[in-house]
C-alpha cells in the first residue's frame, strides 16, 4: 500500500470528524466558532489534501494547484455550508489558500525529502486538529456532549485513531525505503555483467 494513500485517509478521517460535529451541535456554536471552525478544517485539509495531490500529480503543477485548491474549497466550504454564508466563504477562502501552499510546498521540496516531510505535515495537523477539537467541545453543554456517540464526546478517539494511522504511514515508510534501497543496491551489480566490447571489436577497431 503507497504511503500516501494513509496520508490521505487521514486527512479525510479529520474532515468527516470535523463535518459531523459542526453538523450536530451547529445551533450550540457561538458566533466567533463558528467562523474560526471552518477556517481551520479549510487550512488543515487543504494543505494536507494539497501536499498529497502533489505528489500524485508530479510534475503537473497546474493541474496539482488546481485540484489542491478544490479540495480545500470543498473540505472548507461544506463545514462551513452547514452553517451560514459567511462561514462559508471563509472556510472556503482558506481551503483554497492552504491547498495552494500544500501543493507549491511539495514542489520545492526533493522527492527524497516527500515522505519524511507528509509524516512532518501529518503531525503538525493532528496537533491542529485535536486543538480544533478541544475548542469545539469546549462549546458544548455538558449533558448534550454525553448524549453524543463516543467519537464526539470523547478526546480519545481522534487521539487513537491519530496514533494508529501515523503507526501505519511510518511501518509503511520504512517498508518502502528498504525496497527502494534494495532496488538501487542490484543495480550496480547488473551493470558490472553488461560486456564492455569483444576482442574482436577491439581488434576492428585497431
Amino acid at each position: 500500500m503507497p504511503s500516501w494513500i494513509i496520508s490521505a485517509f487521514f486527512y479525510f478521517y479529520m474532515a468527516c470528524w470535523s463535518l459531523g460535529f459542526v453538523y450536530r451541535f451547529r445551533s450550540n456554536l457561538t458566533s466567533t466558532i463558528t467562523m474560526i471552525s471552518p477556517m481551520a478544517s479549510g487550512m488543515i485539509i487543504g494543505f494536507g489534501g494539497g501536499t498529497v495531490a502533489g505528489i500524485l500529480l508530479f510534475p503537473n503543477l497546474l493541474l496539482s494547484l488546481i485540484i489542491s485548491m478544490i479540495i480545500g474549497v470543498i473540505a472548507g466550504g461544506i463545514i462551513g455550508a452547514v452553517i451560514n454564508v459567511g462561514a462559508f466563504l471563509n472556510g472556503a477562502l482558506s481551503g483554497m489558500m492552504a491547498g495552494m501552499m500544500g501543493a507549491m510546498l511539495i514542489y520545492m521540496l526533493p522527492s527524497t525529502q516527500w515522505r519524511r516531510a507528509i509524516f512532518v505535515f501529518m503531525v503538525i495537523s493532528a496537533i491542529l486538529q485535536f486543538v480544533h477539537m478541544l475548542m469545539l467541545q469546549g462549546q458544548i453543554q455538558e449533558t448534550s456532549l454525553s448524549r453524543s456517540p463516543w467519537m464526539y464526546r470523547s478526546p480519545a478517539h481522534m487521539m487513537v485513531v491519530t496514533v494508529i494511522l501515523l503507526s501505519i504511514y511510518t511501518t509503511f515508510g520504512l517498508f518502502e525505503t528498504s525496497f527502494t534501497d534494495s532496488n538501487s543496491v542490484q543495480m550496480p551489480k547488473q551493470t558490472q555483467q553488461s560486456p564492455v566490447g569483444t576482442p574482436n571489436e577491439h581488434h576492428m577497431a585497431h
